[in-house]
């Protein structure tokens, strides 16, 4: 796509430019969002100072999790929402497709198909032919074992990635819970690249498989395919797992280095990478530090099968903060309408981070999030990072500045 992307904000505009630079100008950019094709085009009007309201929130939002079906054939150890059996009364075609309509109208700039396992709807082929019309940036996240030569036949090249869930080398069988293996991956992963499908690994890190990343990472970099990663967080089926999957102070080291191996690598592959899911992420994540806000119901929302809507994953893994449900209000209006209580909760409150070493300029401590606080603490402005989520912090950040002379 050589156009722009672009949303109408009460500040001016955010713009997506083909490359998956995302910036922010001021209204006077309006003439020019039609024809400019460069951050350079657009320098006169790009916005100096940026002040958010207390109820700050995107008109549109960067990126909608849809989780199209709850239902799956494995029984991942570290499930965030417990996939298996689907939810009661999930969302029909027709519905899915409305829904997509209006996610289009209301702005959004990316869609990211999830579950249990988007293909084991036998009409996900159609639900995703729609949303690739429709102009979405487009992610399916899965576990690969559905794709055939057909399936990947219809999967829309230009407009979406594949995003293969892939947790280690030997540990990846029993994550599965035994029931998928590294070499099925590898061979459903040449078997979509063979097809020009383009395709991403992600990776749950936990303490089940962090001492091979750094192996698989250098796999995929031997292939050329993106490796991207989330931490273990206690959600879900991982909350039964703890055991298994909570990472220790210990396990910083190795985590930090796994990160310096996939930033480099990241920052090179992102050059032939234009917009992509995980970019506007990235910029979700700016603006949180911009605006001293949490990025989950500001910039991003969860849409789940049943039609409830929350402002993350992590809201939809626990039950909390629901906005309502798609099949009573469509989206826009919940988005435009509901969240107040997500919303209202701003960094100032998190009193506990005043004394912290890690809430300083120095550092981007993306923590202060309610769930996690929550799941932690029992409250909501408590601290969300775990031992663990300090001293890597703290190893990255500090590795960032002396190897690459910045931080994130």
């Amino acid at each position: 796509m050589n156009a722009l992307r672009y949303s109408k904000e009460d500040f001016g505009y955010l713009v997506v430019f083909p490359d998956g630079k995302i910036d922010l100008y001021t209204p006077k950019a309006a003439p020019y969002l039609g024809t400019a094709k460069s951050p350079e085009e657009l320098e006169p009007f790009r916005l100096k100072e940026f002040s958010a309201a207390r109820d700050f929130h995107l008109r549109s939002p960067l990126i909608v999790w849809f989780e199209v079906t709850r239902k799956c054939n494995l029984t991942c150890t570290h499930c965030y929402i417990d996939a298996g059996k689907p939810r009661k009364n999930e969302l029909s075609f027709a519905e899915i497709v409305t829904i997509l309509h209006d996610l289009r109208a209301l702005g959004t700039h990316s869609v990211v198909f999830a579950g249990g396992e988007p293909y084991a709807r036998k009409d996900f082929p159609d639900i995703l032919q729609i949303a690739a019309e429709l102009g979405f940036v487009i992610a399916v996240v899965t576990n690969g074992s559905y794709l055939t030569p057909a399936l990947l036949e219809r999967f829309p090249r230009e407009q979406a990635r594949m995003t293969l869930s892939v947790d280690g080398i030997d540990a990846h069988h029993a994550i599965r819970g035994g029931r998928s293996t590294f070499p099925l991956m590898a061979e459903k992963l040449s078997l979509a690249m063979t097809q020009g499908v383009p395709c991403s690994i992600s990776t749950v890190i936990s303490r089940a498989n962090i001492h091979e990343l750094e192996t698989l990472l250098n796999w995929c970099i031997e292939r050329d395919i993106v490796f991207r990663t989330v931490t273990f967080n206690p959600l879900g089926r991982g909350l039964k797992n703890l055991d298994t999957h909570m990472l220790r102070k210990e396990d910083a080291a190795a985590s930090a280095s796994l990160f310096m191996m996939q930033k480099r690598f990241e920052g090179e592959k992102d050059k032939e990478i234009g917009a992509c899911v995980s970019k506007f992420f990235n910029y979700a994540m700016s603006l949180m530090y911009m605006t001293k806000r949490e990025h989950c119901s500001r910039s991003i929302a969860y849409i789940a099968a049943d039609g409830e809507v929350f402002p993350c994953v992590s809201s939809a893994a626990t039950g909390t903060f629901a906005a309502g449900n798609v099949r009573e209000r469509p989206f826009s209006k919940l988005w435009s309408e509901s969240f107040q209580e997500m919303r209202s909760i701003l960094w100032e409150h998190f009193g506990v981070c005043n004394t912290c070493p890690y809430s300083g300029k120095e550092y981007f401590c993306a923590n202060r999030c309610p769930v996690m606080s929550l799941i932690l603490n029992g409250e909501l402005t408590g601290c969300g990072a775990s031992e663990f989520e300090k001293e890597d912090l703290r190893l990255r950040t500090d590795r960032l500045r002396s190897e690459m002379g910045n931080v994130y």
